[in-house]
């Protein structure tokens, strides 16, 4: 279920072009949810990653295509990187 705090966030984030950018300057999500805490809103880093993994899930199969060869979507706000350790 969708986090009202989160959404209400990222419809903030898509529409202020610095909010964005300190947003991009983000080294995780956890630093991002400190970011939307620190503006009165209550969301975790943990939220962002089902977030993120709901939407994706909704994608049809034609856009999964060009996420799982690592172009960037119009809309997101930033791309998954798989670390291999």
């Amino acid at each position: 279920m969708a986090n009202p705090q989160l959404e209400s966030f990222l419809q903030t984030v898509k529409g202020d072009p610095d909010l964005l950018k300190r947003v991009s300057a983000c080294t995780n999500l956890n630093a991002i949810a400190e970011l939307g805490t620190s503006m009165g809103y209550a969301f975790s880093g943990a939220d962002l990653v089902k977030h993120q993994a709901e939407a994706t899930l909704r994608l049809p199969p034609e856009d999964l295509e060009p996420i799982a060869a690592g172009v960037e979507l119009k809309g997101h706000l930033w791309l998954m990187r798989i670390v291999w350790g």
